[in-house]
């Protein structure tokens, strides 16, 4: 069987027209050359080259494999490349799903950063729910997720990457414009977007009522912060929502105040344990870590 050393040998006395010259170019001896034409020509049952005025003229056979091995070379020459990419993440695919309050905050402006250098990166985003996002990396179909919910499952390995808290967003006219900070307490005073009893960020607002004796009274429920920032951004009233929400948001027509309590939430990256990380699922995740630092912030507000 003809490899792919003697393919460079070929082409390369094919180019150079002797042996010596193919020798040359290759870095080895003349003899070396000649004895693997020759070595080529008995495997193959061809002849491969012609003597003419002294040169070596190439048969039609030979012409015939020398083509076959220049279209080799090429292919080679692109898996090589495509090889780099994925090593250095600029191609492939990543796939990430996350919650709502990121995907439509500051994960489009990471990825738009993340991708200016890396146009092969071909990008999935979904939004899910704390469930969703378990079984989509459970199964393989996700390479990184990213929630404010602490996920529990022995199959994902989980990290806290930023801290953040709640903080309560109104309409601009709203009276709570006028504190500096909200009460959460206060929350059941005004029109109110809340989460479900059983959802992790209802069950730690709900822990600020009952340590008042109190129970929370609310207008409208969703089941995720994005919504909720939505509808108070629309008039609708009052809401606590994330502070990843709003990090590095300058679209906000919302006023923004701070609560009392602090009610600290952490933003976490998720990683399936069954299937390896590819370098550009890690590479972006250190992207997104340094893009948030340790604490979110909370914009100015109107």
């Amino acid at each position: 069987m003809i490899n792919a050393r003697q393919l460079e040998v070929l082409t390369t006395v094919i180019k150079t027209g002797s042996t010596s010259g193919a020798a040359k170019v290759l870095h080895v001896s003349q003899p070396a050359v000649s004895n693997m034409i020759r070595h080529m020509e008995s495997i193959s049952g061809l002849v491969l080259f012609n003597r003419a005025h002294g040169r070596l003229v190439p048969t039609k056979e030979a012409q015939y494999i020398a083509k076959e091995a220049r279209e080799l070379f090429m292919q080679q020459k692109r898996i090589q490349t495509v090889v780099s990419e994925l090593r250095d993440g600029t191609t492939g695919t990543l796939s990430i799903i996350a919650t709502p309050s990121l995907g439509l905050g500051t994960l489009p402006k990471a990825l738009s950063k993340f991708t200016r250098d890396r146009p092969k990166l071909r990008i999935s985003l979904e939004l899910g729910s704390i469930d969703e996002i378990i079984d989509m990396l459970t199964s393989g179909q996700a390479d990184l997720g990213f929630s404010i919910t602490l996920p529990r499952h022995s199959a994902l390995s989980v990290s806290p990457i930023a801290y953040g808290r709640m903080v309560c967003v109104c309409p601009p006219d709203h009276a709570f414009v006028k504190v500096e900070k909200v009460r959460v307490v206060d929350l059941n005073s005004t029109t109110h977007i809340s989460y479900g009893a059983l959802t992790p960020l209802g069950q730690l607002v709900d822990q600020v009522f009952s340590d008042h004796g109190l129970k929370r009274e609310y207008s409208c429920e969703v089941r995720h912060t994005a919504t909720a920032l939505e509808l108070a951004a629309r008039g609708f009233g009052a809401a606590l929502v994330d502070s990843f929400a709003i990090f590095d948001r300058d679209d906000l027509s919302v006023a923004v105040r701070e609560t009392e309590p602090t009610l600290p939430i952490q933003l976490y990256s998720i990683l399936p344990k069954s299937f390896p990380t590819s370098n550009v699922a890690a590479e972006f995740l250190t992207l997104f870590t340094e893009y948030y630092g340790q604490d979110s912030g909370v914009p100015a507000s109107p």
